[in-house]
């Protein structure tokens, strides 16, 4: 995701979420392992995160594992391999949002980069969903049915049925380009119930 979907807060820091002035009673959700720890050490509890215990390409410091793994959050784990946004990920998100627990921390067996797609577009209304832009800084994503909307225009491209035709060697192509999508799911129609 090289634009970012909301606003852009320059800087990596606990400090940076401080300043969001996010009121009590917003639901907030994390995307990235450094996005959730500085959550967590500037004194958040994000409703729902998503982690994968990888930061650009490498693993977390124990530092941040240590903050981000915790013991009073439910633990969901999923599959979800590197550049894919598979149906059993958005299922557990669209769960995971349902769910009356409070605190939930989706453990990712793969990678959560694309995950922000799916969030917002399942994620109610009013919703703050927070990721990491690379090497720029935090993006702030207030939910709105337009956000929505966009979310969902773009997860229905990627996984069109025309798309899903085009594919090379087991990875879905995009009918467009002709190149490697930045998404792709072999569930397609499982992938599209989920969501909608």
């Amino acid at each position: 995701m090289k634009n970012p979907y909301g606003t852009l807060y320059p800087g990596n820091n606990p400090s940076l979420a401080g300043q969001l002035n996010i009121a009590a009673d917003t639901v907030v959700i994390t995307v990235g392992d450094v996005t959730t720890y500085n959550l967590f050490k500037a004194g958040f509890m994000p409703r729902l995160c998503l982690i994968d215990r990888v930061t650009k390409r490498f693993a977390v410091s124990a530092a941040i594992l240590d903050v981000i793994s915790r013991a009073d959050y439910v633990n969901a784990p999923v599959k979800n391999p590197a550049g894919v946004i598979s149906s059993e990920m958005v299922s557990c998100i669209k769960n995971a949002l349902k769910s009356p627990q409070k605190h939930i921390c989706v453990n990712v067996d793969g990678e959560e980069d694309l995950a922000t797609l799916p969030v917002i577009a399942l994620s109610p209304v009013g919703t703050l969903v927070l990721y990491g832009q690379p090497d720029e800084g935090l993006v702030c994503v207030t939910v709105t049915e337009e956000k929505k909307k966009e979310m969902k225009d773009m997860l229905l491209q990627i996984f069109s049925a025309e798309n899903a035709k085009v594919m090379k060697n087991g990875v879905l192509v995009s009918a467009q380009s002709a190149e490697p999508a930045d998404a792709l799911d072999f569930e397609v129609e499982t992938f599209l119930k989920a969501i909608f």
